[in-house]
């Protein structure tokens, strides 16, 4: 049995618990946030931009904290899933480690590329496991895409194209997603995971050209960025300026030599496979989300001992460190070449 402490039950917090509660094999042990000293039964519906999860969870058998450095000194548990704000994730990840713990922490890893190299140097110095939620790399549409376009069977890709539209996110307690020095605003926390689903798949682009709509802060909060490879066209489109009712959107459209594949989350079947001259069809898709199938990979990786690398620290500090430039791209107007 593999015994978890969860720090965070806000929207990412219930999440992970209600993918935990489908997941063999795992125990909830500990559960730590300062607003909620005595978590006995929490409903799971989080309020926040995809309902990947309803019902309740009981906690009542789990060690309740509301101090972080006192839920780790209790111990315990095998890992630590951090849930906690963005700005936390370097430190809490750190001290995690530090104490002798494996961590899965929330993505964007972190803030900063100097945050994700202290958290990645940690990681080397304690030999723990560790790895980031990009789930986009675990979520069946996506994954079974690229499954499919590895394949070879339709050649190669030509074309590229990735969006993630929302309303704000105002569900954050304190408002701190909106915050842009808390979270990076949507050009970091939001966009991220269409970054690293192209890094997934194409590798590090020579450079990117990004525009983008800029707050009073100096934060962007809607970001369209194209990505410079010598054999394919690629841009990504994402943020949270869309109305209050709009909801939340994620989709994307690849075309290869041979097929057009569109997955979009408002339709039905999500992945359309149209071949040049046979009719279209829709793409099998594996049960269950993102969520569950990046903690289902972590859980199985501590209880064996290694993880699979899908997603690695490494790769996730990738991620960060070409939003960041992107960002700066949106700022100054400037092509900006990337280097690993």
């Amino acid at each position: 049995m593999v015994k978890v402490a969860l720090a965070g039950l806000g929207f990412m917090g219930k999440t992970h618990l209600g993918a935990y509660q489908k997941i063999p094999d795992v125990e909830i042990v500990a559960v730590c946030d300062p607003r909620k000293e005595n978590p006995k039964v929490i409903r799971l519906e989080t309020g926040g931009n995809i309902a990947s999860t309803s019902g309740s969870i009981d906690l009542s058998s789990a060690r309740a904290y509301s101090d972080y450095q006192d839920m780790l000194s209790a111990g315990g548990f095998d890992f630590v899933d951090i849930c906690a704000p963005t700005f936390l994730h370097a430190d809490y990840t750190i001290r995690a480690l530090d104490a002798g713990y494996h961590v899965f922490c929330e993505k964007p890893m972190a803030l900063s590329v100097d945050e994700t190299a202290r958290m990645l140097a940690h990681v080397k110095k304690t030999g723990r496991l560790f790895s980031v939620g990009q789930c986009l790399r675990f979520w069946p549409a996506y994954a079974d895409v690229k499954t499919l376009i590895d394949s070879g069977r339709f050649g190669r890709v030509r074309y590229a194209e990735f969006a993630r539209l929302s309303s704000p996110p105002r569900w954050a307690t304190g408002n701190w997603m909106n915050d842009s020095r808390l979270s990076g605003n949507a050009a970091l926390d939001l966009h991220i995971h269409d970054v690293d689903m192209v890094l997934h798949l194409f590798g590090a682009p020579r450079a990117v050209r990004s525009q983008g709509v800029k707050e009073m802060d100096g934060s962007i909060s809607q970001i369209t960025t194209f990505y410079e490879y010598p054999d394919l066209a690629v841009q990504t489109s994402g943020g949270w300026i869309c109305s209050g009712s709009f909801g939340f959107t994620m989709r994307a459209l690849y075309i290869l030599e041979a097929a057009t594949i569109e997955l979009d989350f408002t339709k039905s079947p999500v992945v359309t496979v149209c071949p040049d001259f046979d009719p279209k069809y829709p793409l099998p898709l594996a049960e269950g989300d993102g969520y569950f199938h990046e903690l289902k990979d972590f859980v199985d990786g501590v209880a064996k001992g290694q993880l699979s690398g899908i997603v690695t620290g490494r790769s996730a500090a990738e991620a960060v460190k070409l939003c960041l430039l992107e960002i700066e791209s949106v700022k100054d107007g400037k092509r900006k070449r990337f280097r690993k």
